[in-house]
C-alpha cells in the first residue's frame, strides 16, 4: 500500500532546507532523482487522464487489444485495475513520475471509478508543483471514496502548500475542515494530527499547533520532525516542556 515519510515544511519563514522541500503526502515518498520533473511531455500517456476527457474517451475506444489481454490475464477488470494501481504507487514511491502516471492512466482505462487512479495522479501533480490540478484530481478521488480519511489529509496537505505559496486553491479553512473530518473518522492518524499542527502554525495559532503536535507525538513519535519543532519553538516555547 502507500508509504508515508516524515518530512514537513510549511512556513514561508523556514530555513533553506524547508524552502526547498514539499510537504509530503501520505500517499507518496519524497521524490527521488531518478526521473526529472519534466512537465513538458507531449505524449498523452504521461498526462493525467491522458490530458483531457476527449483524449481519455479516445483511449478507451482504442484500447480493445489491451482490454482483451487484461481479460485473459486477470480475474476481471477491477482486478486488472488494482494491479496497475499498485504498480503506479510503486513507481511513484521510486520517484518515476511519468512511469507512474502511465500506470494510473491504465488503471483508469480499466475502471473509470477507481479512486486510486485519481489519488495517484493527484499525488503526481502535487510532486510536479501543479497544486490546482492536484486538488481537482484528489477531490475526484474523494468523491469516489468519501470516507477515506488518509485521502482527506492529502487534499488538506495540498491546500496548505497552496496557502503557503498564495496560489489559487481552496482556502486554508477548507483544509482545516478536512483535517477535522479525517480525525473524526480516525483519531489515531498521527499524520493527520501533524498536518493539523502545521495548519495551526501557519495561522499563527501556536498553542493549538503544540497541542496537535503532542497528539501526534503520543500516537507515533517517528512523525515528529525536529526542523518543524525548532521553528515552532522560535514562535512559542513548548507548554509541556518536552521539546527544548
Amino acid at each position: 500500500m502507500k508509504s508515508i515519510i516524515y518530512l514537513f515544511v510549511l512556513s514561508s519563514s523556514f530555513l533553506s532546507f524547508a524552502q526547498a522541500s514539499l510537504i509530503p503526502l501520505a500517499s507518496s515518498k519524497e521524490l527521488s532523482k531518478k526521473e526529472a520533473l519534466n512537465t513538458d511531455y507531449q505524449d498523452i500517456k504521461y498526462l493525467p487522464l491522458f490530458g483531457s476527457k476527449k483524449k481519455a474517451d479516445e483511449q478507451i475506444l482504442n484500447a480493445s487489444e489491451f482490454l482483451i489481454q487484461c481479460n485473459k490475464n486477470f480475474k476481471d477488470r477491477f482486478d486488472a485495475s488494482k494491479f496497475f494501481a499498485d504498480r503506479g504507487w510503486e513507481y511513484l514511491n521510486e520517484g518515476l513520475l511519468d512511469t507512474a502516471t502511465y500506470r494510473f492512466n491504465l488503471c483508469f482505462l480499466l475502471n473509470q471509478d477507481s479512486f486510486d487512479a485519481y489519488w495517484g495522479l493527484g499525488s503526481i501533480s502535487y510532486q510536479k508543483g501543479k497544486y490546482e490540478e492536484s486538488t481537482k484530481l484528489l477531490r475526484k478521488g474523494l468523491e469516489l471514496s468519501p470516507d477515506n480519511s488518509i485521502l482527506m489529509v492529502d487534499i488538506a496537505t495540498v491546500q496548505l502548500a497552496c496557502y503557503k505559496e498564495k496560489k489559487n486553491c481552496d482556502d486554508i479553512d477548507d483544509a482545516l475542515r478536512l483535517l477535522e473530518k479525517s480525525l473524526q473518522i480516525d483519531g489515531t492518524n498521527a499524520n493527520g494530527w501533524l498536518k493539523f499542527s502545521i495548519a495551526e502554525y501557519q495561522l499563527e495559532h501556536y498553542e493549538k499547533a503544540w497541542e496537535y503536535l503532542h497528539k501526534c507525538r503520543l500516537l507515533d513519535i517517528s512523525f515528529v520532525d525536529t526542523s518543524f519543532v525548532q521553528e515552532l519553538i522560535v514562535k512559542q516555547t513548548d507548554p509541556m516542556g518536552i521539546f527544548k
